[in-house]
């Protein structure tokens, strides 16, 4: 199938990158706003407009970050991790400028350091693992209370928007349809088209639902909070350290409800198994659970983000826009069936809201 592409400015960011891998007297230049001594400078990452240099001194390791965004963007993230490492969460210690600035601005792009931090990879299919994890993002909703962006910061929310975001994915699924409906030879379109309508079903049944939830007072509560959700809750952001989760960087905050961060985490789990697991679920919110608890109608509006099709969503907007340049069909099809078995095996565990809140609060870990 013929894909739409989207480049935007990714040329320049390359090339912007590419320079400062030749030559790092740009970066000695930046450095010199911190209080740091350099004794060797690394680029050990450059991709999607982000770029990470491993900076040794004699006291210590620290990682410089460069990202094409909006300054004041960075300001907001940056002032939410110094937030989170006041309140004491396990995350890597955010060094300010000389002059006290969270971040370094270079005009389209900007720097933030911050100490480094390797230990053991937080791994998915390690249970125990797991569970501390979900415990960690309690800490980190918890934590993130009481946050005061600074005046000029540009903040980014999703509070009150969850309507106008199922129905943008409901439209776009109805649009996919119809180029897959176009081009009946495609095995991605096959796929697509013999499970597109039980998922739009879901999908306006969940739509329908948020009408009748508590998410109005969530949202309420949330904004009124200050709190905040890391955005894109993963693993790979996270290391064992003294055999607890630690947060070795922060990329992005968003403020929402803790319920996006859940949602992510749980499906990005269960994608990993390739089969929604009932048991782990309840366990993993139950960790959860006991340190950031939720009140049954919470949890409902948690029940109705996860019935959303967001993942299968996902899969056919990067496959019908061509997000995947690396993917070859083959591999389109295997995370697109990946995909449909965690949606469809997820039935069960929606189906038995009461019971698996009861456990969740209830059980033993």
């Amino acid at each position: 199938m013929k894909r739409h592409l989207k480049w935007g400015i990714k040329l320049n960011k390359e090339k912007y990158t590419e320079s400062l891998e030749k030559n790092h007297e740009d970066l000695k230049m930046v450095l010199r706003y911190y209080p740091i001594n350099p004794k060797s400078v690394k680029l050990l990452s450059t991709r999607s407009g982000r770029s990470k240099w491993l900076i040794k001194t004699e006291n210590g390791d620290f990682y410089l970050r460069q990202e094409f965004m909006n300054p004041r963007r960075m300001v907001f993230i940056a002032g939410a991790h110094w937030h989170l490492q006041k309140k004491g969460l396990p995350i890597a210690k955010l060094i300010p400028t000389k002059n006290g600035g969270l971040c370094l601005s270079g005009g389209d792009h900007v720097y933030v350091l911050y100490e480094a931090s390797e230990s053991d990879p937080v791994l998915y299919y390690d249970k125990n693992q797991i569970t501390k994890t979900m415990a960690f993002a309690g800490a980190f909703h918890q934590a993130s209370k009481g946050y005061i962006p600074v005046d000029g910061s540009k903040k980014r929310t999703r509070t009150g928007k969850w309507h106008k975001l199922y129905r943008w994915k409901l439209q776009e699924l109805e649009d996919n349809k119809k180029l897959a409906e176009d081009d009946p030879e495609d095995e991605f379109s096959k796929l697509f088209l013999s499970h597109v309508d039980q998922m739009i079903a879901r999908g306006r049944a969940s739509l329908k639902e948020l009408d009748a939830s508590n998410i109005e007072n969530w949202t309420n509560e949330t904004i009124e909070s200050g709190m905040f959700c890391q955005q894109d809750f993963t693993m790979a952001r996270m290391i064992l350290k003294d055999d607890q989760v630690f947060m070795k960087d922060l990329h992005s905050v968003t403020i929402d409800l803790p319920a996006r961060d859940l949602r992510i985490l749980l499906n990005k789990v269960m994608k990993k198994l390739a089969v929604w697991d009932q048991d782990l679920a309840c366990r993993m919110l139950s960790a959860y659970d006991r340190v950031y608890p939720l009140s049954k109608e919470y949890y409902q509006v948690l029940w109705t983000d996860l019935k959303f099709p967001h993942m299968f969503c996902a899969m056919a907007h990067k496959y019908f826009l061509g997000q995947k340049e690396s993917w070859g069909d083959e591999k389109y099809l295997m995370n697109f069936r990946n995909v449909i078995a965690v949606e469809e095996s997820k039935q069960a565990f929606l189906d038995h809201f009461d019971e698996n809140v009861r456990v969740i609060k209830g059980a033993e870990t």
